[in-house]
């Protein structure tokens, strides 16, 4: 018997109970599309959680006070240290100092509290803030001393009910003591650092003649570093240096370090685990549909019993008889996989459009390799769970299977 007559038989075998057929391709329809969804979610999980890193130098460490210890053993920043771990330091690192408070804004007859930074010129850029209008803070500003802000959207919408801030360049807010003149405008950033998109930015000069005793300290510190140097090398250096300067209490330190690299990482760690745990849990359905493989096809080999003695009783052998079953599992198993395949993409699909319906920022997808796994692992259950009924069939005694009522 060739391999196309074969094919044609166990077609037939399947086909002559079509609705038992259907309930054994839905276990696996069910599995299929579960994985690939799942698996899709995840994926897009995963992306939305890296893109919001694409933009952002990665190569930074976020230096402020150790907020875990109490007030009097707390390690405190000042102008000082800024210019001891640039000249200490060995490696090309560039330290930038920021401060940072909350404080009301005024404008006109409306005020609103929101987080004012003191910031140098490139203090947008390492926050990775996005300047919507105007200009940023530049060096100018910063040794002229001028009352310059920069400030968001949202701190605007709370003090201005105009749909179009662009036109509020130009016009003053008043912070502390001081009317400072908005020179830019800060849009919707989808990853900061250390500053919100809510911020309200001035020259750290004039930020210091505004709050002389907030500012004996900075707030934090950015810390870039190039590419001859590691993350944790560096942070272990600073740490180093400022231990040497300023002790520790009880072995901890006195300032706290994070590195923007490190944090990557650790999710997208999390989020690929996230991922491959959500596909784990949707084989279980799987490998439930495989056992309903098996157990339909011994079903099957059950009611055949007769057919099988008359086949075997005119000339088919053992593995003719065997592979005639095999091949039902497999056909059963890849036409559910098939269909599966359709059903889960369509549905992530459907899934992720809806997702990004009312979040833009979602970045859902179908990886490639999940559908090739799906496919092959449908072909394996076939396999797996379809011998031991094909087996059991072909070891039945022509005799005594044609006797069987």
């Amino acid at each position: 018997m060739s391999f196309f007559d074969k094919i044609k038989l166990a077609l037939t075998g399947v086909s002559s109970n079509k609705f038992r057929s259907f309930l054994t391709l839905l276990g696996i329809i069910i599995g299929v599309s579960s994985v690939i969804l799942m698996v899709s979610l995840g994926s897009g999980t995963r992306a939305v959680v890296s893109g919001q890193f694409e933009s952002v130098s990665t190569r930074q460490v976020y230096l402020s006070t150790n907020w875990n210890l109490s007030y009097s053993s707390r390690g405190n920043l000042n102008k000082d240290d800024e210019t001891y771990l640039e000249n200490a330091s060995t490696g090309d690192i560039n330290v930038t100092p920021f401060y940072r408070n909350y404080q009301t804004i005024e404008y006109l007859d409306k005020t609103f509290q929101t987080t004012i930074a003191g910031v140098r010129s490139n203090g947008i850029e390492l926050t990775n803030l996005k300047l919507k209008y105007g200009r940023t803070i530049n060096e100018n500003d910063i040794q002229g001393r001028k009352n310059a802000v920069v400030i968001s959207e949202h701190v605007l919408s709370q003090l201005s009910n105009r749909e179009d801030y662009s036109e509020m360049l130009g016009e003053e807010v008043k912070i502390g003591s001081k009317d400072l003149t908005i020179v830019g405008i800060l849009g919707q950033s989808n990853s900061t650092l250390a500053l919100s998109n809510n911020s309200a930015l001035i020259p750290i000069t004039i930020y210091e003649s505004i709050f002389p005793r907030r500012s004996q300290y900075y707030d934090f510190m950015l810390v870039e570093y190039g590419n001859n140097i590691k993350e944790g090398d560096l942070i272990a250096q600073i740490n180093y240096l400022l231990n040497n300067k300023y002790g520790t209490v009880s072995g901890k330190n006195r300032f706290n370090m994070e590195g923007l690299q490190g944090r990557i990482n650790l999710v997208n760690q999390i989020t690929t685990v996230l991922t491959y745990l959500l596909g784990g849990i949707a084989t279980i359905s799987l490998l439930v549909g495989g056992i309903g493989v098996m157990n339909i096809m011994l079903v099957s080999v059950k009611e055949r019993t007769r057919e099988i003695g008359l086949r075997k009783a005119i000339g088919a052998t053992n593995q003719e008889v065997q592979h005639q079953f095999l091949f039902e599992s497999i056909i059963l198993s890849v036409g559910g996989g098939l269909i599966g395949i359709i059903l889960g993409m369509s549905l992530s699909l459907t899934a992720n459009f809806g997702i990004s319906h009312f979040f833009d920022w979602w970045k859902g997808s179908i990886p490639l390799w999940v559908i090739v796994l799906s496919f092959g692992v449908t072909v394996a259950i076939g396999l797996i769970f379809g011998f031991y009924p094909a087996y059991k069939a072909s070891q039945l005694d022509p005799i005594e299977a044609l006797r069987y009522e």
